[in-house]
């Protein structure tokens, strides 16, 4: 880009988007929530996404109990 310009990247343009979807669904009775289950597993889905080598991890995790 040259010059002076003006612009809004990916990420923010999501995160604007994202917040105007989400304060449109509270307004109405739809069940988009995820359930507490739901919620836990995408957690945990995350974490082990997100811990080097979690095959060595979990291995001693479930060796000790």
């Amino acid at each position: 880009m040259v010059g002076f310009t003006e612009s809004l990247n990916i990420s923010v343009s999501a995160a604007i988007l994202l917040h105007h979807i989400s304060t449109e669904l509270r307004k109405t009775d739809l069940p988009w929530q995820l359930a507490d289950c739901e919620k836990l597993d995408k957690r945990l889905e995350w974490t082990k996404k997100s811990i080097r080598s979690i095959d060595d991890v979990l291995a001693r995790y479930f060796k000790e109990h």
